[in-house]
């Protein structure tokens, strides 16, 4: 490098995106700084204490098949590890983990510190910083100039951060730490379209002052595989459990008679909020005949003292707080250790942005996670390892990584937010995608990951391991198709499956379809099963059993793909199916698309929706057809 402050790609913010993307850029071998305003809360989880969910958890699985290290840090520091939907088909089956929180970001770090061409500086950035109308690096509160010619901005929720307790504001990105004032007037100055979110966290609570006698328990499932393929075997911390409580008609009292002192309800929060993770008293105000929500008892830590009530996120006053916590069964006697808040910020309507997550209005800027307008660490993480990638392709020429739809939960996210823009928080649901049953937690490196080895995200070595993989798991489905027992067999060899006894003989393939039926009990006549990893066991379920309903998808997509320029006409609207969900509905209708495809691409509107759609459009088709002949 020309100087000690030139770098080839500089990264503002240390959350998940930040992370995300310095270690993608420097993985690929650009020179790469990483820039926070504190080194003591890098990767923080200052919301819930968790890694995953539905829609998340596959993300977390793209992150790691891209290259990325989520997975990893997830696995090395969970406290409690759960599989989710296991009563439903594998498309919508996800991994859920409680992390100890400060082990997750001390880890994390550690990977940014031991990773070559990357350096950390603690610093605040007020400013960008430009060279004959060109980006050339930024400007920090010092007046220090960083040099690079692609900057990606991860600022989660720094920019101009206030929050709220009830009258109560305050200028800050989170609890503890300043606010990015400077940086977010800079980028609403240079004309980038600045909006207004916001979201929020509940309080946290002493675990001594609970009663969790009579408290329904969420233990482990041992059964949980784990996220990332590269994390090490053997777990560091002991397992705790979560607990469950419900709010009372007492709870709902205290804080219906205190709906005037919220920030939110009173107006003094102007930014829109998670319509999918609402505070507690949006919830009784928009929804004031339901009796009961549920209450998560989550721990921080494998050893913290400290609970976090996952479902009571608040901007009420402290006080009001203190009220409605000791309504709780369990939690009559419980001390508030950290008040909940709520906190809004700037983000950039990523209506500005290319599929690249590169900036419209300013080239070579790239912006990934919160400032993009989505909620939830794994967005953010599936987000920075793109910007990463691209920013890294922009310095050094080569073919951006655009990720389609049907490739990826994280393709699907960016196209959504990129062409049609966003009114309030984002986030992944599997119910989004039309693709879900190809787009498995199970799967991610065979859809991703020769497009990280292309780009050099994903090292070699990993490659290679990930090629063998895919090899065994193709042989291993070929056995168990080939493979058959004849009515004879199956009552010496596997007499549970005997019953009923077919009259001729059967594949492997087709015992393994029946419902409680698990790849390892066919191991002695495929040994090879034995050295799969436990993903691998589920992705060899999940391609054999549900082989038939991923026939019929492929059915639908060829429909979809058919009618993507078919019109919607007034009588489409006058009448849209009944079996549409009425939030498809209402969005539809708001819209009023021209076409099918447009239709396709509106948040809110399920696959089932548009699955149901599809086939009123096409009764029309043909009816109208007959009405011709």
């Amino acid at each position: 490098m020309k100087a000690n402050n030139e770098f080839q790609v500089i990264v503002v913010g240390a959350g998940h995106a930040g992370c995300e993307a310095a270690l993608a850029a420097a993985r690929i071998g650009l020179q790469t700084l990483l820039l926070t305003i504190n080194l003591d809360t890098v990767a923080a989880l200052p919301c819930n204490p968790s890694i995953g969910g539905q829609g998340k958890g596959q993300l977390v699985r793209e992150v790691d098949a891209l290259g990325g290290e989520m997975g990893i840090v997830a696995d090395e520091t969970s406290i409690q590890r759960r599989r989710l939907n296991t009563r439903k088909g594998i498309a919508v089956q996800a991994n859920r983990f409680q992390s100890d929180k400060e082990a997750y970001s001390r880890r994390m770090l550690q990977s940014l510190m031991l990773q070559p061409n990357l350096k950390l500086l603690q610093a605040m950035v007020s400013d960008l910083y430009f060279e004959n109308g060109r980006l050339s690096g930024v400007r920090t509160i010092s007046g220090q100039i960083w040099s690079a010619p692609a900057v990606i901005l991860t600022t989660g929720t720094f920019l101009r951060g206030k929050i709220h307790i009830g009258d109560v504001s305050f200028s800050a990105g989170r609890a503890g730490e300043p606010a990015a004032n400077d940086l977010g007037a800079a980028l609403e100055r240079i004309g980038l379209p600045v909006m207004r979110f916001k979201t929020g966290t509940p309080p946290r609570v002493d675990i001594a002052t609970i009663n969790f006698a009579g408290l329904e328990m969420q233990e482990e499932d041992p059964e949980t595989p784990p996220f990332s393929l590269w994390s090490k075997a053997e777990r560091r911390f002991p397992s705790r459990a979560c607990f469950i409580t419900r709010t009372t008609e007492e709870t709902h009292r205290v804080i219906k008679e205190n709906f005037g002192r919220s920030a939110l309800i009173a107006g003094l929060i102007t930014g829109t909020g998670a319509r999918y993770c609402p505070s507690i008293e949006d919830k009784l105000n928009k929804f004031p005949d339901k009796e009961t929500h549920k209450v998560f008892l989550e721990p921080e830590g494998a050893f913290s003292n400290e609970i976090y009530l996952q479902g009571l996120s608040t901007s009420l006053p402290e006080d009001v707080q203190e009220a409605y916590v000791a309504t709780l069964p369990g939690l009559e006697n419980a001390r508030i250790t950290r008040p909940g808040y709520g906190i809004e910020y700037d983000i950039v309507d990523p209506i500005d942005l290319y599929p690249t997550l590169m900036s419209r209005s300013v080239p070579n800027l790239f912006l990934a996670g919160q400032i993009n307008g989505t909620s939830g660490y794994e967005e953010a993480a599936a987000q920075g390892i793109l910007a990463g990638v691209n920013a890294a392709a922009a310095v050094l020429g080569r073919t951006p990584l655009v990720l389609d739809a049907d490739q990826s939960y994280l393709g699907l996210m960016v196209e959504e937010i990129t062409t049609l823009g966003i009114r309030e928080p984002y986030r992944v649901f599997t119910s989004r995608s039309p693709f879900r049953l190809n787009l498995r937690m199970t799967n991610a490196e065979e859809r991703l990951s020769q497009k990280a080895f292309a780009c050099g995200s994903l090292a070699a070595e990993k490659m290679n391991v990930i090629d063998a993989r895919h090899g065994l798991l193709a042989d291993i489905q070929r056995r168990f198709e080939e493979i058959r027992l004849t009515p004879a067999q199956l009552r010496e060899q596997l007499p549970d499956f005997a019953e009923p006894l077919p009259a001729s003989s059967v594949s492997l393939a087709q015992l393994l379809r029946r419902p409680d039926a698990s790849p390892v009990e066919f191991s002695r006549y495929i040994p090879d099963i034995a050295g799969l990893d436990h993903l691998g066991l589920l992705e060899i379920e999940a391609r054999i059993k549900y082989s038939g309903y991923i026939e019929q998808q492929e059915r639908e997509f060829s429909l979809r793909e058919s009618m993507q320029a078919e019109e919607l006409d007034d009588e489409f609207f006058a009448a849209i199916p009944a079996a549409v969900s009425r939030e498809a509905r209402m969005k539809i209708l708001a819209v009023r698309p021209a076409t099918v495809g447009v239709l396709a691409r509106i948040p809110g509107v399920r696959a089932s929706d548009l699955a149901v759609i599809l086939m009123n459009l096409r009764k029309r088709q043909i009816n109208r057809g007959r009405g011709n002949e």
